[in-house]
């Protein structure tokens, strides 16, 4: 539907994803929101888990092989499959590690670990042991990725990974985006009885951000005419950001082009096309803030899309949590110092047991 859109799509996710609903001691949802993110910008170390799961996934006969079990089953696998993440994170030395893990249920059920660990000039990844994926000898061994080198062999851009870089940026944005959304339509002060809370958080202050059916039209209008401008010259007067997402001048140039040529009218036209066929029951997320630093993030999301007379249903919800902030932090991995150069990965895949 806005195909043609290209670099302006791209924008809009960027503003909707750096979106945090938070706030603290009784501050109005705005401010609330501003200053935590200002003091997200100070933290110099925290530990960290997320979490993500379908909620719900109902797709219609003829997405399901006219009603075939086997697909049925392959559905079921998916909406019960969990993705979750721990990890570490120090800003100085920088350095991050991440354990991702991947639980599948049911008759064919697995479960699957991924370690990675980052620093400014590298990112090491440690290969899984499972039995669904035989690696012989590479298996539970590191890779060494040396992002700037193979950006370089490639012949391409790597965005920068400087994470003081990457908060600012989106707090930069965020306050480009309250600054245009209105308080009274999209932001909710929520009690603790509210919302189910992770065991430990107790929060000052709790917002909820929502986007509903009703106010979907002003929200895309809003994004469109007040802040997408606003972010396009952000970028353009800031060489730190344009290198943390890669992006050259030639784009931000084509991304104004696109929004010049957005008519009210063309727009408002295209989304009551979507609106036909897209019910939104809930996009809101919801941010709890403690001492002036968000703590935990929860979104949820569940839609309807109809296509010729069929209807999918689908439903997400995403969990993120903050603790130990500006504490010091233990790293359970050591940088790793026989790691397999990506480059000579392919080397190794001899090693691998028979499938």
């Amino acid at each position: 539907m806005f195909g043609k859109r290209r670099m302006l799509l791209p924008l809009i996710a960027l503003m909707i994803v750096v979106i945090a609903a938070g706030c603290s001691n009784g501050k109005a949802p705005k401010e609330a929101v501003q200053s935590a993110l200002e003091n997200s910008v100070d933290m110099k170390s925290y530990t960290f888990s997320a979490d993500m799961q379908l909620t719900e996934l109902e797709l219609p006969p003829s997405a399901m092989g006219g009603g075939d079990q086997q697909a049925a089953a392959m559905i079921d696998t998916f909406k019960n499959a969990k993705l979750s993440m721990t990890g570490v994170y120090e800003a100085d030395p920088m350095r991050m590690e991440m354990v991702m893990n991947i639980e599948v249920p049911g008759d064919m059920a697995f479960s699957l670990n991924v370690p990675f660990i980052m620093t400014e000039e590298k990112m090491y990844v440690k290969i899984p042991q499972t039995p669904m994926l035989p690696l012989g000898e590479l298996a539970g061994k590191f890779v060494e990725v040396d992002l700037q080198e193979l950006a370089a062999e490639a012949g391409t851009e790597m965005p920068t990974l400087n994470m003081d870089t990457q908060r600012q940026m989106s707090q930069d944005i965020l306050n480009i985006f309250v600054k245009h959304f209105d308080e009274e339509t999209y932001f909710t002060e929520l009690k603790e009885g509210d919302v189910t809370l992770p065991e430990g958080v107790d929060p000052d202050q709790i917002v909820k951000f929502s986007v509903t059916q009703d106010n979907f039209d002003q929200m895309v209008m809003t994004l469109v005419q007040n802040v997408a401008p606003e972010v396009i010259d952000l970028f353009r007067d800031n060489a730190e950001y344009r290198e943390a997402l890669a992006l050259q001048e030639s784009d931000l140039e084509e991304a104004q082009a696109e929004l010049n040529s957005l008519e009210e009218g063309e727009l408002q036209t295209e989304l009551d096309k979507m609106k036909e066929s897209v019910t939104i029951n809930e996009l809101s997320m919801i941010g709890a803030i403690a001492d002036d630093y968000m703590v935990y993030q929860q979104v949820n999301a569940n839609l309807d899309v109809t296509q010729e007379g069929e209807t999918a249903k689908i439903g997400l919800t995403i969990n993120g949590q903050y603790d130990n902030i500006n504490e010091d932090v233990e790293f359970t991995q050591d940088i790793p110092t026989d790691a397999i150069p990506f480059d000579e990965l392919g080397m190794g895949t001899g090693m691998m047991a028979p499938m």
